[in-house]
Formats: C-alpha cells, structure tokens, sequence
C-alpha cells in the first residue's frame, strides 16, 4: 500500500472556464416559458417566478414592496397561518425579491415535496387573497422597520446618496414614512391584477430535474389561465444631471455614516467587466485598496466597501463605511486619493494576481452550489427581456479576468474614478466633526 507524501503540494490548475449546463426551455400552452438547468446531486429544487413588474411602475411608493410581502400572507382558500404550516410542515422555503424592472418569488423544495408544496407556491402568487387585516398588520410592521431605519446613519446617509444619484426618483427606492399611510389594499389588487398574469411571467428551475420534476413543474404552470392581457414594457428611469455633489445630515452620536457614489451604464456595456474588476481592486473585497488602507493601515473604521450595482437600464459606484465623526473628512480624503493612485499608477503584478485569484475562486466556489444557476437564469432572462439565454457572459467574464492587465485597470480607473464624478453623502455629528 503507498502511502500520501504529504510534503508535496497538490497541483494547482489554472481556471480557464466553467462548464454552463445546458437551459432546457419548455413552452406551455398559456404562452408562457419555463427554464429547466438540471444540476446538482442534492434531491432539491428551487423555483423561480418572474413577474415584469418592478419599483418602475408604482403609482404609490411601497406598493410593490407591499404587493411581493403580502402574497404569502394567505390566498382565497387558506389564511396566513395555513400557508406557513405547509411550507414549515414540508421544510420547504420561499422568498421575494422586488426589483426596479422586475421581481422574483423563490421556493426551495426537497424533490420528494415538490408536489405537495407547489399549489400553494403558485396560490399564493398567482391567488392572494389580500385580507384587509392581514393588510393592517404588514404595514403596522412597516412603519416600525422604518422607524428603526431611520435611526441608522448608515440607511441615511445611503438614502441622501441616492437621491442625489436618482433625484426625485430616489422616493421609489426609500419610501417615507407618510407613504405607508397612503397606501391602500385595494392598491395591491390592482398592482397584482395589471402585472401577476401568465403573459407578463416566465418561469425558472434549478437542481435535481428529474422527469417527475418537471412534469410536476410542467402540468401546474401550464394551468394557469391566460389573461389576455400584455407583457408589460419598463418604463426605464431618467438619471438626473448631479448639480449637488455634496449632502450633510446632522445626527447625534458616536458614529457617522458616509457614502460615495457616481451614476453608472446599464448591463450589457462593454465596460462592465472592466469596472467590475477595478471594483474589486478598489474596494470590492477584504484585501483591496480601501480596505488595506483605511481599516487596516490607518484604523479609521472597522470596514470599508464599494459596490458596483448595474441593472439592466441604469447602475452606479457605491463606496459606503461607518466611522467615529471625528474621522469622517480623513476617511473621504483617502477614498479619493485611493482612487486618484488608480488613476494615475499602475497596480503591481503581486496584487494583480492576488485580485484574479481572489475573483475566480469566488467564481468556482459560487457555482459549485446547484441552487445558484438560478439566479444567473433570473438575470439572463431579466437582462435579455426574454431573448439569449446562452450565459455566455460567465466565461466571457472569466477570459477578462485571466487576461486583465494593469493598463487595463488604469484606463477603467480614468475613466470611471474621476473625482468630479462623484458626490458625498455624510450623517454625522457636526458638534464632533474634525474641523
């Protein structure tokens, strides 16, 4: 018997691409699609239904919000409190998440439970009942969880920066308190009336797709009745000029909240690879620039992020932290000098490496979970309106992040990390600022 030689290390290989599985994609007979990725080992499935309605098209701020929370607060023939019995009894989950162009409602299901969970799934979507009581309770709950927000420094100083970001649009993102008072529940049952029909959803499944599965998945979507209405179309926000760069709060106490930003493109750009790696590089992990120098160098704040968030119309850069009032001017003088030695320096080729290796272990490490096709089958299919759904963007992004150069990350650091591009947002105690 040979034994392990555990003085030698096992062999490194180089990542050069991900092998995307193969997106089965089913027409039911009421016009609409599903998507099926069998993946995985695990006898789990999660199922996705996608709604084109978004933040875009709310008459009243929150009514999207409100809408997504409620369908699972009890359809026509069963309470709240049934439905929850039934996703607990079968340990199945579910979840929601309401965009700015579309939203996504989420169940995750054994294989074996499938058929026993999805009705209610698709009931509670498809079916909710919208009780005025059940309506009362989710907005006694909101207006405490806004209460509580607006105590943090950090959701105030984010909130001020969008504004500046989105305008007056910003609303529809950071509801106000006196929003939740105009809301009615006949508002959400005419959102889910106008949006939650078969001819404005498609649907997604990721997992173990088995024949059972997906007749399952098949017979059930396909009876849901058309409604004879249209797919509704995004109504894409205008970004405003940034005329104000710069927007103080004052709040008492120990910490204070500070947010940068700039506008940015949509999906799809040619940039976007570029940017996300610069990100990266400037503040996207724990060993970036932002990072290295601000918490751990100069001992400013316990953490210090950015953030590139691009959806399918619109995006922005996002740098965020938290820090005692009396550091608040240091820690903005850095970020931009931060970006100004991007701008102007090229990154050594340790960190360079350093920044790959990080962003393709990530990579490798995100898809060995089955479940996370899905959300790479939502963006496709929210990003595309519908048309390719190839994923052909994963490698596409892989082959730039073996291949990206320091002059690569400079030009994208000129071209995105200009000083005048960006606003301030602060929340702080101005009795404790350094002058």
């Amino acid at each position: 018997m040979s034994m392990l030689d555990r003085s030698i290390c096992p062999p490194i290989h180089d990542i050069k691409s991900i092998v995307v599985p193969e997106i089965e994609t089913i027409n039911l007979k009421n016009g609409s699609r599903l998507h099926c990725m069998n993946v995985g080992t695990e006898e789990v499935v999660r199922v996705t239904v996608i709604v084109g309605v978004g933040l875009d098209v709310q008459e009243v701020p929150l009514t999207t919000r409100m809408t997504s929370s409620m369908l699972f607060e009890g359809t026509k023939n069963m309470t709240q409190s049934e439905v929850a019995e039934k996703f607990d009894f079968y340990g199945a989950r579910k979840s929601m998440s309401p965009g700015m162009y579309a939203s996504s409602y989420d169940l995750i299901s054994l294989t074996k439970h499938l058929p026993k969970i999805i009705d209610v799934y698709v009931d509670s979507i498809f079916a909710p009942a919208f009780r005025e009581n059940d309506f009362k309770r989710m907005s006694e709950i909101m207006k405490t969880n806004m209460k509580d927000l607006l105590k943090r420094v950090d959701y105030l100083s984010d909130k001020n920066l969008d504004y500046m970001l989105f305008g007056k649009k910003a609303r529809l993102i950071h509801p106000e308190q006196e929003d939740i008072e105009k809301l009615t529940v006949d508002d959400m049952r005419k959102m889910h009336s106008d949006y939650f029909n078969i001819e404005n959803v498609e649907f997604v499944a990721c997992g173990m797709i088995t024949d059972d599965v997906k007749k399952t998945l098949v017979d059930t979507f396909s009876n849901i009745a058309p409604s004879g209405r249209t797919r509704k179309t995004d109504n894409p926000l205008v970004l405003p000029k940034m005329d104000n760069k710069y927007t103080f709060l004052h709040k008492t106490g120990v910490q204070a909240g500070v947010c940068i930003g700039r506008q940015l493109f949509g999906r799809n750009n040619e940039d976007e690879n570029g940017v996300r790696f610069l990100n990266t590089v400037f503040g996207g992990y724990f060993g970036s620039r932002l990072s290295s120098n601000i918490r751990e160098e100069k001992g400013y704040t316990y953490g210090i992020y950015s953030d590139v968030s691009i959806n399918k119309h619109h995006g922005t850069m996002t740098i965020s932290t938290q820090c005692d009032n009396k550091y608040v001017q240091n820690v903005i003088d850095e970020t931009f000098k931060e970006m100004e030695s991007l701008c102007n320096e090229n990154v050594p080729d340790d960190e360079l490496e350093r920044v790959k290796n990080y962003l393709l272990g990530t990579m490798c490490s995100k898809y060995g979970n089955a479940l996370a096709w899905n959300s790479e089958l939502i963006r496709a299919i929210t990003s595309a309106n519908g048309g390719d759904l190839s994923l052909s963007y994963i490698n596409e992004h892989i082959d730039y992040i073996r291949n990206a150069t320091a002059d690569d990350v400079r030009r994208m650091a000129q071209k995105y990390l200009a000083k005048d591009d960006f606003c301030v947002s602060v929340v702080a105690d101005k009795n404790k600022l350094n002058k």
